[in-house]
């Protein structure tokens, strides 16, 4: 088998950027399709001699369907709606024994798909050194996995893994253009806004009022892929209301892959397969993380070099101009040069803003007054704004030595009020 690795030809460019092309459309239509009143349902059309209930392609149970059948025939005593039933308690078990119908009436049963990679995928991953190039360690690993699966034609395995970086070099947004490479669903889940034990990952069970499958159970229960991208976003940073149950711990288990294998949620309370997720973590500091944690995840240290900002800023541009519909024309490299300050996380918010400075003065291209615009916007309140970033340039000292800032206005424009 050809091995697959990055190419700088313009054929090879070409072909990448078709794929990329054809992978962020479908993700638009996904997201306007959301927004629909009707929540987005559209009628699938299956194929005539193709049973739905049979796995297309190589897939795992993720639960046992007879255990299933067997819980539910210890419920049928239950009778009630759980806006009719006497208590909290009744209405969470209501919702439970509805949570195992709709599992036993899915047409899938309990099949989820893998992934096996083949030559055009491991090209797709290999391509995000294009648009994230401070990620090309981490994409070499993936890589790497991808091709092992596609020579031995085995689902593709991926060791948990954590990306430390300082805030900004976009992190996220990796992960779910991994995700998209992979053609997998994706979920995240912010460390920084848990303050439980860990619901979010282990659900909560029928005893509580809230309760609730936690995301991994959704995420299998509902995708259609046995290995779903978690991304767990700034895992060092839980603040829990009892720092003996920090979320923390249920991690333990489920970065584990033997014992992620009979990952129990706590409201779903049936065995599941959850081995086959792939686990992104993203931090700032591993240092408040306990080495328990650490050692069960892979690290890579991630930092924003100055030769590869051009690539990361066209990106993120592209990104945000595929979200006003491609309706902007791709700006000159001096325009990039010029926002080289920003971090990535900034620019995702800059171009929307500069685009809308555009549209007032009816253009569908940016020139440096938007950027301009769109900095201040940005910057104006905030004491960053004093720095020099981007087109905003620091002023020479006038005469009552208060430091002023060029806003890169034409001559005799009417000065900012201060």
């Amino acid at each position: 088998m050809n091995s697959v690795t990055p190419n700088t030809s313009e054929d090879a460019e070409a072909k990448f950027a078709q794929s990329w092309s054809y992978h962020e459309n479908r993700v638009l239509i996904d997201h306007l399709r959301r927004q629909r009143p009707d929540g987005g349902e559209v009628e699938i059309q299956e194929e005539p001699d193709q049973a739905a209930s049979e796995p297309v392609g190589p897939a795992i149970e993720i639960y046992d369907a007879d255990r299933l059948a067997r819980r539910l025939g210890h419920g049928d005593g239950f009778v009630g709606d759980p806006a009719e039933a006497s208590n909290d308690e009744d209405a969470a078990q209501a919702r439970q024994i509805r949570l195992w119908n709709r599992m036993q009436a899915d047409e899938r049963g309990p099949w989820r798909k893998l992934v096996i990679p083949d030559e055009a995928m491991i090209a797709r991953i290999a391509g995000l050194d294009t648009i994230c190039p401070q990620f090309s360690e981490v994409t070499a690993w993936i890589v790497r996995a991808a091709k092992l699966g596609s020579t031995t034609g085995t689902p593709l395995r991926l060791d948990p893994a954590v990306v430390v970086g300082p805030p900004g070099t976009g992190k996220t947004f990796y992960a779910r253009k991994l995700a998209e490479a992979l053609g997998v669903p994706s979920n995240v889940i912010a460390m920084n806004l848990m303050t439980d034990r860990g619901s979010a990952f282990s659900g909560l069970a029928p005893v509580w009022k809230a309760s609730g499958p936690g995301k991994v159970a959704k995420l299998l229960i509902e995708g259609s892929h046995a290995c779903p991208l978690i991304v767990i976003d700034e895992i060092e940073k839980a603040s829990p209301i009892n720092p003996s149950e920090t979320p923390i711990n249920v991690l333990h288990s489920i970065l584990e892959r033997e014992n992620a294998a009979c990952f129990v949620d706590e409201f779903v309370d049936l065995p599941m397969r959850a081995d086959h997720i792939f686990w992104f973590a993203t931090a700032n500091s591993l240092d408040p993380l306990p080495d328990s944690i650490i050692d069960r995840l892979i690290v890579f240290q991630v930092a924003l070099k100055e030769d590869e900002m051009l690539a990361i800023q066209r990106s993120i541009f592209h990104e945000a101009n595929l979200r006003v519909g491609c309706t902007f024309a791709e700006p000159e490299t001096a325009l990039f040069q010029g926002c080289a300050g920003h971090t990535p996380r900034s620019l995702s918010r800059l171009w929307d803003i500069a685009m809308g400075f555009a549209c007032e003065e009816g253009r569908r291209h940016l020139v440096a007054a938007d950027i301009r615009g769109a900095e201040h916007v940005l910057l104006g309140g905030k004491e960053s704004a004093r720095r020099p970033i981007g087109f905003i340039r620091p002023a020479a000292r006038e005469k009552g030595g208060e430091a002023r800032v060029r806003t890169g206005m034409p001559p005799g424009s009417p000065r900012r009020q201060e």
